[in-house]
């Protein structure tokens, strides 16, 4: 054996001594070659991983933890070329549960690898909870020690934590403090309630009487509330009882407050709406016609004044504002020397019906419509239907026999009729509403005809009814405060 040993040393020494210097250096130079081109390649092509968000983020307990992930790339640094590999994540993080946490971030191509790390903090940084618990009613009398009314604390880490509750009085109120596992600490305060036996003090603004005319708004004053333990409680009076204004009477107002203790407070205050007087009433004589007309001006109203000027006749107008581009009749109207009395600004039932104070807006809108084209106020009205109509029942039930009290109250007449022309029904012709009218002013001394100067054949018989009752012995007149009344029985 050790012959053979010797002999194979002997041949490689032999191989040795015949290997030229020269191969042996083209050896060397191939070898550092190649391991001078793998370093280049390895620092040409760089493996990259970019994360997607914050390296390190810190999180809520129990809040959601949403993976961002990140990309990987390798890339040529002499081509600039880069190109998507794939990329492995591990590591979990658990968000009911407090630490922190590692996810790596893998990238593996061929030999090239690289990795990045990514930390997340579950953090408790989350105050407890204190709610206090509150007996109805319940103060401290004067002289008397306060008793817990009972409270919890939770936490969202470690749950009930009302056994942890520290408190103490101090100045008035009852504090409490609780801390949880994670050193959050929470406060709350309870001011102690007691009760000063004293009630509030109402007092009134304005007189405790106040007087005024019918149709004239009311608005009250009001009266302010102090407490020596609640301060202003003016926003927590309470007021009993309204005024009408627009029904004469005697009315009252009654103030009432309590404080937080139950102590109450009331005053009173008298309100007195007076009625307006009205004129005395005369009787003209006999046979004696009032022509009115409902609903106008319209655009007939001219050819009626035309009419009554060769006659020289007088009548009533229960004027409306449906018209707007014949509202300038009204003044020549009352220039002629006919009596513009107050039908309705609207004619709208469904709205003027629907409240008094509906219905004296109304009213009062078609008032300010005559004075404003005549110049004048006045105090002759027709109700919309008449003051027996049962449609504004419909809308607000016993309004009727309010407003006949309201509309005598402020001194207004208010007039129905007695002879209906049939204009505003079946009639359509001239002569229905000629015989209709003479054969009612027949039947009555004192006449109060009903017709429409909206509707053109009721004008056109307006004629033949003058001439009939002028040869006939009958004065026609205008309607006054002074006039006699027709008032429907309901």
């Amino acid at each position: 054996m050790k012959k053979k040993k010797r002999k194979r040393k002997h041949k490689i020494k032999k191989i040795l001594r015949n290997i030229n210097k020269k191969q042996l250096m083209a050896v060397l130079t191939i070898f550092m070659l190649m391991v001078v081109l793998i370093i280049l390649y390895c620092k040409c092509h760089i493996v990259k991983i970019q994360l997607n968000g914050s390296s390190e983020i810190s999180l809520e307990y129990g809040q959601d933890y949403i993976e961002q992930g990140a990309t990987a790339t390798i890339q040529n640094s002499l081509t600039g070329k880069q190109k998507g590999i794939e990329l492995r994540i591990d590591g979990t993080v658990d968000t009911k549960m407090l630490g922190t946490y590692v996810i790596t971030y893998f990238a593996k191509n061929s030999f090239f690898t690289s990795k990045e790390k990514r930390i997340v903090h579950i953090k408790d940084t989350t105050c407890p909870i204190i709610e206090l618990k509150h007996q109805e009613g319940y103060f401290v009398r004067v002289g008397e020690n306060y008793e817990e009314e009972g409270f919890t604390a939770t936490d969202n880490y470690d749950g009930d934590i009302t056994s942890k509750v520290v408190s103490y009085e101090k100045d008035g109120s009852v504090y409490y403090t609780v801390t949880d596992s994670s050193g959050n600490t929470a406060v709350a305060e309870r001011k102690i309630v007691y009760n000063d036996l004293v009630p509030p003090v109402l007092t009134l603004n304005g007189e405790e009487q106040v007087t005024i005319l019918a149709g004239k708004e009311y608005k009250d004053e009001g009266c302010s509330a102090f407490d020596e333990e609640d301060g202003d409680l003016t926003d927590k009076v309470e007021v009993i009882g309204t005024v009408d204004y627009y029904i004469p009477g005697t009315y009252q107002l009654q103030y009432l407050v309590k404080d937080q203790y139950g102590n109450m407070a009331t005053k009173e205050r008298t309100v007195i709406v007076e009625p307006i007087k009205q004129a005395s009433q005369v009787n003209p004589g006999n046979k004696v016609v009032y022509l009115t007309f409902d609903d106008g001006p319209g655009p007939y109203t001219q050819d009626l004044l035309n009419i009554l000027e060769r006659y020289n006749v007088k009548v009533t107008f229960f004027t409306t504002s449906a018209r707007k581009d014949c509202l300038d009749m009204m003044a020549k109207e009352a220039a002629a020397g006919h009596s513009v009395a107050i039908h309705s600004a609207t004619h709208d039932y469904a709205s003027i019906y629907s409240s008094e104070h509906a219905y004296f807006e109304d009213l009062q809108r078609q008032s300010d419509m005559i004075f404003e084209k005549t110049g004048k106020r006045t105090k002759l009205l027709r109700f919309p239907g008449g003051s027996s109509n049962t449609i504004g029942e419909k809308y607000c039930p016993g309004i009727m026999n309010k407003l006949i009290q309201g509309v005598r109250g402020q001194g207004y007449q208010y007039f129905d009729w007695n002879v209906s022309s049939g204009d505003a029904g079946g009639c359509t012709s001239a002569e229905e509403v000629f015989q209709n009218v003479i054969t009612g002013i027949q039947s009555h001394n004192i006449s109060i005809v009903l017709q429409h100067d909206i509707k053109k054949f009721s004008v056109d018989a307006v004629e033949r009814i003058i001439v009939w009752g002028l040869s006939n012995g009958y004065t026609f007149l205008a309607l006054d405060e002074t006039s006699p009344t027709v008032h429907h029985k309901k």
